[in-house]
């Protein structure tokens, strides 16, 4: 499903958080670890376990594209982005924020106000 393709914003940036993912181990000497599970590779911040209570009420389409990748709009980044990264911060871990122009209408598998679903660059 595609909304609001044609809607006047392609002056606009989207924005992607990404960062290195881990997960909490237990060691008799020292208590709850946290390690990183492959450390250099970047994944979206969903993935990446980043702000679990920061996407709350974001919509979540049922893409079946596994090559799909979420940007948050302008007005998402705000909502919800600004959430994601300052969490992302806090963990200690290593992120980057991306930012681009709205993409060519070819690449938007779903936009609504929050989110856009992009097929990645042919490039």
């Amino acid at each position: 499903m595609v909304t609001h393709l044609d809607d006047g914003r392609s002056d606009q940036l989207i924005y992607r958080v990404v960062g290195e993912s881990s997960e909490w181990v237990w060691s008799e000497e020292s208590g709850a670890i946290e390690i990183s599970l492959s450390p250099g590779r970047l994944m979206g911040a969903f993935n990446a376990g980043f702000a679990d209570g920061a996407w709350g009420d974001l919509p979540m389409p049922m893409l079946s594209n596994p090559r799909v990748r979420f940007w948050f709009t302008e007005r998402g980044w705000r909502a919800y982005g600004l959430r994601v990264a300052a969490e992302a911060r806090a963990s200690g871990r290593t992120f980057r924020v991306i930012r681009r122009k709205n993409p060519s209408n070819s690449m938007v598998i779903y936009r609504d106000d929050w989110q856009v679903a992009l097929l990645p660059d042919r490039d």
